[in-house]
């Protein structure tokens, strides 16, 4: 089986709703659609989409509102930034990518302080083995 996490889901420490996705080329098996039970804690998934089907949209929107939401970062040498990775999204700009020797050096640290936290939506669903 495959672990599988809501794209919405409640954050743990803010109660916000907040969403989950990869930004860029799709890393999931797919996206499940729930059926349309009218209690919503009792919904299960009905349908799969292909992971290129959401993923390329979400991508798309997210480009197109990153200027009004986002924070671009105009890193220079000695730069630290710390986030809350269930509340955000990291994309990286076009050519950053690219070879140390055309776009420089690039280090990304992903680092837990404490504890870890399943996924949630408000209505108690949380992540499961499909």
């Amino acid at each position: 089986g495959e672990l599988a996490h809501p794209l919405v889901f409640q954050h743990p420490t803010r109660g916000d709703i907040s969403m989950m996705f990869h930004c860029g080329d799709s890393f999931c098996a797919g996206w499940d659609v729930d059926d349309e039970s009218p209690d919503s804690a009792q919904r299960r998934p009905a349908e799969q989409l292909r992971p290129h089907v959401v993923q390329k949209e979400l991508s798309e929107r997210l480009f197109e509102a990153v200027d009004r939401i986002g924070v671009k970062m105009q890193w220079e040498a000695g730069d630290f930034a710390i986030n809350d990775n269930l509340g955000n999204c990291h994309y990286a700009a076009p050519g950053t990518q690219n070879a140390r020797r055309s776009a420089g050096l690039r280090i990304l640290h992903r680092t837990t302080i404490a504890g870890e936290m399943v996924p949630t939506k408000a209505d108690g669903r949380g992540s499961y083995m499909r």
